[in-house]
């Protein structure tokens, strides 16, 4: 049992609190959804539920948290590891082990459990995430959303009676987040694990809490059960927030009843899912009007590429990516994604085959070459962040490159990222969602003709993706991003390029590219639970608003 009562917390170098009298109780086998704008103190309220907070981080703490009547402030942090799991936003924070086996064993062997307990929860978590046959791999070679399986796996093997997770699902493909918290939600139900997970993308895992905690600015904003959350639409509305098709259409068509499934909605629209009515199209028949608009910025040819000789990464690529478009590269987890996305930048260099940039083949120039015209934002902003401020991160790039008047690119910027009002503050301050738009504002200070972001909507809310991605559509930029963001990838991308095991899949527009039902349950992608709804319909709609104008 998890009891919260009048919470303040101001980080070290901070004036204004980060929590603000926060008051929450969660019951044994509660599963709770924490959700709320982009900093707004998610991520701070989890790190008080094993002790982080305030034993690591110091700062100023007043009220109380109890776990399982054990205040936090008083007892150690090896006691409160027993009782609360915790997974981080970034896994990057939380893995030291150099191979898979030993990270998820690290935990059970510091409990003193025996060899053959050890091993068999080692097995047992791996196949919960569905990592078995990565048991033996290194880590450092996993994608961001193997990597975030692993460290999920490693809090399971210590099997707490209080899990704990940051965006679990954040990096990881549509059918891996669907897998993974349908492991998690068993668990919740058969072992009565208390379950409390912060998260952005509510279409994901709203059909699976329990309950619905909306933060902001500090504070908790509504506290209600699942069933009775979405009455309260416009409060998400006004915050900014992602909800689920299914319900944001059910309002617009004027419903009492809102529905979180697709199977749900079309019950009440007495339709059943899966008829398959509209025609779909044959992978070569994919419309791709503007693949061809503009001059190439990008060519790749017959690219292979490994870090290890015996096993290849990429596997004869060829694309080319013309100016103005906006590319969403998609696939499973380590299909090869950001691997592609650093050949672009001139980070990596091809074993075989040639990338050429703006007509300039990589293979003799270093990345240091491109980089007034090319910008990269990692798929951790904490690897590229390193100055004292926002602003002075931000002024970096173009006062190093010796641009004219960086004062002004930088706050330029800035604005542009919504972030001017943390220009002064410590970027290691910041929340997940804002030190990700500042190494996207640091990038975009030096105004570069193709800009490169591997999962930009990581930690944001629906109305800092807008902002970001409006800016981009407004300033015609050529950009290719790689995300398991659905929704984001329909709404803004030009192109989808589909990726599975290293070849590209499929290369066409979002229409095309998500109506191939073979290529989605190929590169574990899901079409879009308003255009599930409208097939079943017998409808060509793609989207909420297409769906609400026909019925």
């Amino acid at each position: 049992m998890i009891v919260i009562e009048d919470l303040w917390y101001t980080y070290p170098g901070r004036n204004e609190p980060t929590l603000r009298g926060i008051d929450l109780t969660i019951e044994e086998g509660e599963f709770v959804l924490i959700t709320g704008p982009t900093g707004c103190g998610k991520s701070t309220l989890l790190k008080m539920l094993n002790g982080i907070i305030p034993h690591e981080s110091g700062g100023e703490m007043t009220g109380k948290v109890n776990i399982n009547d054990v205040n936090t402030a008083d007892s150690c942090m090896m006691d409160l590891a027993q009782l609360t799991g915790l997974v981080f936003q970034n896994p990057d924070d939380q893995i030291f082990s150099t191979v898979v086996e030993d990270e998820i064993a690290f935990g059970p062997e510091n409990l003193c459990f025996s060899k053959s307990e050890i091993d068999r929860r080692v097995l047992d978590s791996l196949e919960m995430v569905g990592m078995s046959d990565h048991r033996y791999a290194q880590t450092s070679k996993l994608s961001g959303g193997q990597k975030q399986r692993i460290c999920i796996a490693s809090m399971l093997a210590m099997m707490p009676g209080i899990l704990v997770l940051d965006e679990p699902i954040s990096q990881l493909d549509p059918k891996g987040a669907a897998d993974v918290m349908h492991t998690i939600r068993e668990l919740n139900r058969k072992l009565d694990l208390t379950i409390v997970l912060v998260e952005h993308r509510l279409h994901e895992i709203a059909h699976l809490v329990d309950r619905i905690v909306v933060m902001d600015e500090g504070k908790i904003v509504l506290d209600a059960p699942i069933s009775k959350a979405f009455e309260h639409i416009g409060l998400f509305h006004s915050l900014g927030l992602r909800i689920p098709e299914t319900v944001e259409l059910f309002h617009r068509l004027g419903y009492d009843r809102l529905p979180l499934l697709v199977d749900d909605a079309l019950d009440m629209l007495g339709k059943q899912s899966g008829c398959n009515t509209v025609p779909l199209y044959e992978s070569s028949d994919y419309p791709n009007e503007q693949c061809n608009r503009g001059d190439p910025v990008i060519s790749i040819t017959d690219v292979w590429f490994g870090y290890e000789k015996d096993t290849m990464v990429l596997k004869g690529i060829d694309l080319d990516i013309h100016e103005g478009e906006r590319v969403a590269l998609m696939g499973t987890n380590g299909s090869g994604k950001s691997t592609l996305l650093l050949h672009l930048s001139a980070m990596l260099k091809p074993d075989k085959g040639s990338v050429e940039i703006m007509g300039i083949d990589t293979g003799s120039k270093g990345p240091y070459s491109f980089a007034s015209k090319v910008g990269l934002v990692f798929q951790n902003p904490d690897l590229m962040l390193f100055c004292d401020s926002v602003e002075e991160e931000v002024r970096f790039a173009p006062s190093n490159l010796g641009l004219e008047d960086p004062v002004q690119m930088a706050g330029n910027a800035l604005e542009s990222m919504s972030i001017l009002d943390l220009r002064l503050d410590p970027p290691q301050a910041l929340s997940r969602g804002q030190r990700l738009r500042t190494a996207v504002a640091s990038v975009l200070s030096v105004q570069p003709k193709l800009m490169l972001l591997d999962e930009p909507t990581t930690g944001q809310d629906k109305l800092h993706i807008e902002q970001m991605m409006e800016h981009f559509v407004k300033n015609d930029n050529t950009l290719v991003f790689c995300t398991h963001d659905v929704e984001t990838a329909i709404r803004y991308a030009t192109r989808i390029v589909v990726m599975n095991e290293g070849t590209v899949l499929a290369d066409g527009d979002s229409r095309g590219v998500f109506k191939d039902v073979e290529v989605l349950e190929r590169a574990s992608l899901k079409q879009p639970c308003a255009m599930q709804i409208a097939r079943s319909l017998g409808l060509d709609a793609f989207c909420v608003d297409e769906l609400v104008e026909i019925l």
